[in-house]
């Protein structure tokens, strides 16, 4: 985490029932602190209650669909500014030898290999 935090940060939002056995609720306290303490930004949610849609159960997991929680906070994420950070239309990949790095240009892709 603490190399991690050096990087433009990336936005944690975590949800926790304090009814869960697996993983006690104060374990997620602590991990929200340090992360805060780093300076990420975090969202914590402390699930007491079941609303049967979105949170299924207070077990570990909480029944929680993957789909439901990127459709209720992708949009939200997406439409924060990105200051300080640095975005490319780009991808590279190595193997072997050489590294393959796409990227768009004037609406095409373009390969450029290089070792």
């Amino acid at each position: 985490l603490i190399i991690q935090s050096l990087y433009p940060n990336p936005k944690y939002i975590l949800y926790h029932s304090i009814f869960d056995e697996r993983s006690p609720f104060e374990n997620k306290e602590n991990f929200v602190h340090i992360l805060k303490e780093l300076n990420f930004k975090v969202e914590f949610f402390a699930v007491s209650q079941v609303d049967n849609k979105f949170i299924k159960n207070l077990n570990h997991g909480m029944g929680l669909s993957t789909k439901l929680f990127f459709k209720k906070h992708l949009l939200q994420i997406l439409k924060e500014p990105l200051q300080d950070k640095i975005c490319k239309k780009e991808v590279s990949y190595k193997c072997d030898e050489l590294v393959y790095t796409f990227k768009e240009e004037n609406h095409q892709i373009i390969l450029n290999i290089t070792n």
